[in-house]
C-alpha cells in the first residue's frame, strides 16, 4: 500500500539510510498517478469545506482499514482522532515526497502551487493550536520547510508560536494535542538552518537525552513498534546541538528484555 511505502520510506531517512535513484522515481510516479486518479470521495471532503481537506489524495480504502479508527497514523506512530489530520498529513507526506525529488516536473509544480494556495486559506497553515489543528499544523510546516525552505519569513512565524508548546507536554501525556514525536522530527529537520528550531531543542535536550537511554516496550500491535524509530528521531535532534554532536552515531538496538535502547558510540 502507498502509505505503508510512504511511512516506511521517511523511517529510512530518519535512519540515513540511502534511497536509490530507482526507488525515487518508483514512488514518484505512484504518487503522481494516484493524484491524477481522483475520484468522487475527494468531492465528498470538498463539499465539507473548499479549503480544508485535501483536493488529490485521500487515502484507499484498504489504506484507512490499518487502524480500527478508520485514521492512519502519523509516520512518527500517533494516531489522530480526526479524518481533518489524518486526511492532510496523508496527502501532504505524499506531496512533500514529491517536492523533495521531483519539483521541476511540470505536472507536480502544478499540484505543489494548488497546495500552497489550498493551505494559505487554512488556519494550519498558518499555525492554529486548536485541537488537532495543532498536529496538523506542525505537518503544514514540515511540508512548507521542504517545498519553500527559502520561505524563513512564513516559516520562523509558525516557530515562534510553536516555540510557546513544550515538547515534553505531549510526551508526558500532559497535552494529547500535541504529536510530539512528529513536533521533533519536525524540528529536527529544521534545525540545520533554523535558530528558532535549535532553541526549542535545547530546552528540551537533557530530557530527551534521558529518554534515549531508557528501554521502551516494542509491541507490533500497537503504537509502542514506532519507539525504535522514535529513538532515532531524538538523536537527530539532539545531533542538530553542539553539546550532542556526537550522538550523530548513535545507536538504537533491541535489548534481551525486548526493550529499545539507544546507545552513544564514540
Amino acid at each position: 500500500m502507498l502509505y505503508e511505502n510512504i511511512v516506511s520510506l521517511n523511517h529510512r531517512i530518519i535512519m540515513c539510510q540511502e534511497i536509490s535513484e530507482s526507488e525515487k522515481q518508483n514512488i514518484t510516479r505512484l504518487i503522481l498517478y494516484k493524484c491524477k486518479s481522483q475520484d468522487n470521495r475527494i468531492n465528498f471532503w470538498l463539499k465539507r469545506h473548499q479549503y480544508m481537506y485535501p483536493y488529490y489524495l485521500l487515502p484507499a480504502d484498504e489504506e484507512s482499514c490499518l487502524e480500527r479508527s478508520k485514521k492512519l497514523r502519523l509516520i512518527t506512530g500517533e494516531l489522530p482522532k480526526t479524518y481533518l489530520l489524518s486526511h492532510n498529513a496523508y496527502e501532504l507526506e505524499l506531496l512533500r515526497i514529491l517536492a523533495l525529488w521531483h519539483s521541476d516536473n511540470d505536472d507536480i509544480k502544478e499540484i505543489l502551487k494548488v497546495t500552497e494556495q489550498r493551505l494559505e486559506n487554512t488556519c494550519f497553515g498558518h499555525f492554529c493550536s486548536k485541537g488537532e489543528c495543532f498536529g496538523l499544523s506542525l505537518v503544514a510546516l514540515r511540508y512548507w520547510n521542504t517545498y519553500a525552505p527559502e520561505d524563513a519569513d512564513r516559516i520562523n512565524d509558525i516557530l515562534m508560536k510553536l516555540s510557546q508548546y513544550s515538547i515534553n507536554r505531549g510526551v508526558n501525556g500532559s497535552n494529547n494535542n500535541i504529536p510530539s514525536f512528529y513536533y521533533l522530527l519536525t524540528l529536527s529537520e529544521l534545525a540545520d538552518n533554523n535558530d528558532i528550531a535549535k532553541e526549542i531543542l535545547e530546552s528540551n535536550s537533557h530530557t530527551l537525552y534521558s529518554q534515549f537511554q531508557k528501554g521502551w516496550i516494542v509491541n507490533p500491535d500497537n503504537a509502542d513498534r514506532y519507539n525504535p524509530i522514535r529513538k532515532y528521531v531524538i538523536r537527530n535532534a539532539l545531533s542538530k546541538l553542539s553539546e550532542y554532536k556526537h550522538m550523530k552515531n548513535a545507536e538504537v538496538y533491541v535489548g534481551s528484555d525486548g526493550r529499545c535502547y539507544g546507545k552513544c558510540v564514540y
